[in-house]
């Protein structure tokens, strides 16, 4: 596209609002996106971004890699000198490579913006950051284009202000402002997620039952359900918003067509927001596949249509079996569903697996009711081997309904971005469960209903005393894990790992490729075990 002045509706020039940018700031924008080793889901938001960003003249590099890269990417920001860096952020671990990668770009003189989850539900707090010069709140497409015109000065340059989705800081001191979100897009096929610009799409396709070659993609946006604990209620506000059939379909065959894909997982946060729409969509397509359901829709009809359409696995968010914590996470759920529903899966379609994940230390919740949830862990675990029941840790997100319970409990933020580093689903988070038992339970879990870990007759012992810790929720002085841990870092790491390999099963079905952090540590690859 030519550098020519573009025209953007309701213009007001205000050429002093406009920052300095270096002189040799390009047409070229990066956007990154910082992974966990085991996250291979394709970095959508950043790919939709591309693709608005390109349709107005910018050249876009899309990065989707773990910290190890860190230093290649500052050599490439810095070698290339990009128009801007736009990273997308999801609170917790992931945080740690994205503030060190900011502060580093920054220091180059090139504007660091954010986006994604964690940037949007905190945007002014984020801004707090010297190394953070914008934030693309919510959708960032449209956001970025108008933000990316301004800054490269192909139109008339105007306060920050008037774009909506955009915190930035006010000239002088620096102050975080945040004025109007933006509409959601409507038309959600104005943007298409811009594969072509991944370093390797053959690197996020993953197996599905007997299929070796399923890819996630991503069909729709939002939730209409209002779950207390859930950052969609404060970024999505319940609305659900899909892709026409005709881009979805065209999507897929693009894939099948160019790395010969043989099964599809949703990955949406919600997949049947119209149940039968998507029944047909799913009929149309024509392809196994798998993705996000609640108890409620297993009916054995519908479990039924699952089995006949070659659904292969299913996410289930569960959250607790207690009523009363269901109720006070509005998760319009009854408890009885559970049983229920997954019964019926099992039942109807028994080689479908299903991922059912629980919530544990919510605000007010009761050692009664978290042993509710710990029961029927073990009920749906001996229901089929295909299920899996995993386990993570309540953590605040600031405007979620259940974020003023919490600080009324005492729990306090973290004063600065890289205190929400520390933030992880799987240590705890708030003063009322300590991160110890967090930790403890979460590896009891892992253990006995993910990995479904079965030992030598000698181990018994060692399984007795997880299942007691687990029934009777003491997770104190944890003594066999830290043994274990001891163990590993230990000269004796080569006959443990030769021990374990021939004394530990662990179940493929619901825990695939590395089993454990245990068995990572020893450097242990059980992807062709299997058996309980």
């Amino acid at each position: 596209m030519a550098q020519s002045m573009l025209t953007l509706s309701n213009v007001q020039v205000s050429p002093d609002s406009l920052p300095q940018q270096p002189s040799d700031a390009s047409s070229t924008i990066f956007l990154i996106n910082f992974r966990n080793h085991r996250d291979m889901y394709p970095p959508f938001g950043i790919m939709y971004v591309a693709d608005a960003l390109e349709q107005v003249g910018f050249s876009c590099r899309i990065f989707h890699e773990t910290a190890e890269f860190l230093e290649q990417f500052v050599a490439q920001v810095a070698a290339e000198r990009p128009l801007f860096v736009g990273f997308s952020t999801i609170t917790g671990p992931q945080l740690r490579p994205t503030i060190e990668a900011s502060k580093r770009v920054h220091d180059l003189g090139i504007p660091v913006v954010w986006g994604g989850v964690h940037a949007t539900i905190m945007p002014t707090e984020v801004l707090k950051e010297e190394y953070v010069d914008f934030v693309i709140v919510n959708e960032g497409e449209e956001t970025a284009q108008e933000f990316a015109l301004i800054l490269a000065g192909r139109v008339p340059p105007r306060d920050w202000s008037t774009v909506p989705g955009l915190a930035y800081k006010r000239e002088g001191d620096g102050f975080p402002l945040f004025w109007r979100e933006r509409p959601f897009i409507q038309d959600l096929d104005k943007f298409y997620p811009r594969w072509d610009l991944l370093a390797d799409v053959a690197a996020y396709l993953i197996p599905s039952g007997p299929y070796k070659r399923a890819i996630p993609v991503y069909i729709s946006r939002g939730c209409p359900f209002r779950c207390g604990f859930c950052y969609n209620e404060v970024v999505m506000k319940r609305t659900w918003r899909q892709h026409s059939d005709e881009f979805i379909i065209n999507q897929i065959q693009w894939l099948k067509d160019n790395y010969q894909v043989d099964a599809i997982d949703y990955a949406d946060d919600y997949l049947f927001g119209r149940i039968k729409p998507m029944q047909r969509l799913v009929e149309k397509i024509g392809m196994p596949w798998s993705g996000q359901v609640r108890v409620q829709l297993l009916k054995p009809e519908f479990v039924q249509w699952m089995n006949d359409t070659g659904c292969q696995w299913v996410n289930i968010g569960v959250e607790s079996a207690s009523q009363e914590v269901l109720d006070r996470m509005t998760k319009d759920q009854d408890a009885e569903q559970i049983l229920w529903g997954i019964g019926n899966l099992v039942q109807y379609a028994p080689h479908i697996e299903a991922n059912c994940s629980f919530i544990v230390g919510m605000p007010e919740e009761q050692p009664h009711e978290t042993k509710e949830t710990f029961d029927t862990i073990e009920a749906l675990s001996a229901m089929s081997e295909k299920v899996r029941c995993s386990v993570c840790v309540y953590m605040p997100y600031p405007g979620t309904p259940l974020w003023g319970k919490a600080l009324e409990m005492g729990y306090v933020p973290p004063a600065n971005q890289e205190g929400w580093c520390d933030m992880d689903l799987n240590r705890g988070n708030t003063p009322w469960i300590s991160d110890d038992e967090a930790q403890v339970m979460c590896d009891i879990n892992d253990i006995l209903f993910v990995g479904r870990s079965q030992g030598h007759w000698l181990l018994k012992p060692y399984y007795s005393l997880l299942r007691w810790r687990w029934r009777n929720q003491y997770f104190k002085n944890y003594w066999e894990g830290a043994l274990k841990r001891r163990l590993i870092h230990s000269p004796l790491k080569p006959l443990i790992a030769w021990m374990t390999k021939r004394m530990v099963t662990f179940n493929q079905t619901t825990h695939k490729g590395t089993v454990s952090e245990g068995a990572e540590l020893l450097g242990l690859d059980y992807s062709k075990q299997s058996g309980d």
